[in-house]
């Protein structure tokens, strides 16, 4: 197996793991309710699961992106790869400066009352947020996918 081939593989591997894990966080957060332990417990397995899953797999994603371009597979030129650079640094500024700060909110709240306006209203930032976010990176999926310019 050639190195570019290789960096491609895992470059799929390292979407599956970080788009796979931010799509398990709603799933985690509806199972856990509104009982205050499970839902503290679950934002708080959500924020690690982040931090040292999917923040990593898409640290890999962006390193073997670019070394795959560097070997000459693909051009910065190229639109989609170029459309899907500024959707990746759009994603990673939603996520530092928006999500990040909407879920530490939104563990504060649920540890005061989980069953408030201030936790609702948190958690519907936490949300809007989440699913912005997936549907930028899912726009990237496609342009990787189906490379239409």
């Amino acid at each position: 197996m050639n190195l570019v081939l290789l960096l491609k593989v895992v470059h799929v591997l390292a979407a599956i793991v970080a788009v796979g894990a931010n799509v398990s966080y709603a799933f985690w957060l509806r199972l856990a309710g509104r009982d205050r332990d499970r839902l503290v417990w679950t934002i708080e397995g959500v924020r690690r699961l982040d931090r040292s899953v999917a923040n990593p797999a898409y640290g890999v994603l962006l390193v073997t992106g670019v070394l795959m371009v560097l070997g000459g597979l693909y051009s910065f030129e190229t639109g989609w790869i170029a459309t899907a650079i500024v959707l990746y640094v759009l994603t990673a500024i939603v996520g530092v400066t928006l999500y990040g700060p909407a879920i530490r909110r939104q563990l504060a709240e649920a540890e005061r009352d989980p069953s408030s306006a201030d936790y609702a209203a948190a958690e519907r930032r936490s949300n809007l947020l989440g699913a912005v976010t997936f549907l930028i990176v899912a726009v990237i999926v496609v342009l990787m996918v189906t490379k239409p310019f």
